[in-house]
């Protein structure tokens, strides 16, 4: 009997997920929902409901289309040119969308901005990880524990992974600054298990 109620569970939960990770393919005509490989997540945090731009290989005119359509009301923040930024894992090109406290980062593997590599939101006030890392695990991503890069100055940085391995999220909090924290998704980039340091 107990085998056949955690079966059950267990098939209640995956039929959770399913739906929360389906919710917003009926959203409209959008560029990501125009690639069938992006996956459609979900992560409600009540008063934040964060629905990333999962097309991961998409051009920046992709996401430009994507942002018209979806976050029209958010500001380029660097209309004129790409921010270069050199990582641990490799150089990367930014382009960035600001509203209120809010910052959406898209970020390129080329000059061109060909190859949508990483996406990362940004919240400039304080906010607890804990919700976060419960609609995360919720959603079947398994901590992976903390990552610790040597030119990164977050205070924390937890890596998660999806069920399948597929993609990876890293949720980072800088509590000295007053409490700013940031989520980011991407397709799983195995040097960054170089960078655990625990669980």
């Amino acid at each position: 009997m107990k085998k056949i109620f955690m079966t059950l569970a267990v098939l209640f939960c995956c039929a959770v997920t399913t739906a929360v990770l389906t919710a917003c393919g009926s959203k409209g005509n959008t560029a990501a929902e125009n690639r069938e490989e992006a996956p459609a997540l979900v992560i409600n945090l009540d008063s934040i409901v964060i629905e990333p731009y999962m097309a991961f290989g998409s051009s920046l005119a992709d996401v430009e289309k994507y942002m018209n359509e979806t976050h029209a009301d958010w500001e380029v923040a660097n209309p004129d040119t790409l921010d270069f930024l050199e990582t641990v894992v490799g150089q990367l090109w930014s382009r960035y969308y600001t509203k209120d406290k809010m910052k959406i980062g898209f970020h390129f593997s080329d000059a061109d901005a060909t190859n949508l590599t990483i996406v990362s939101h940004d919240y400039y006030f304080p906010m607890s990880l804990k919700p976060v890392m419960a609609a995360l695990e919720c959603l079947g991503f398994e901590n992976m524990g903390e990552l610790k890069y040597e030119d990164f100055n977050a205070d924390l940085t937890y890596m998660y992974l999806s069920a399948d391995g597929e993609y990876e999220i890293q949720l980072c909090s800088w509590t000295k600054d007053g409490g700013s924290w940031a989520i980011s998704f991407q397709p799983t980039d195995k040097k960054d298990f170089n960078y655990l340091v625990n669980k």
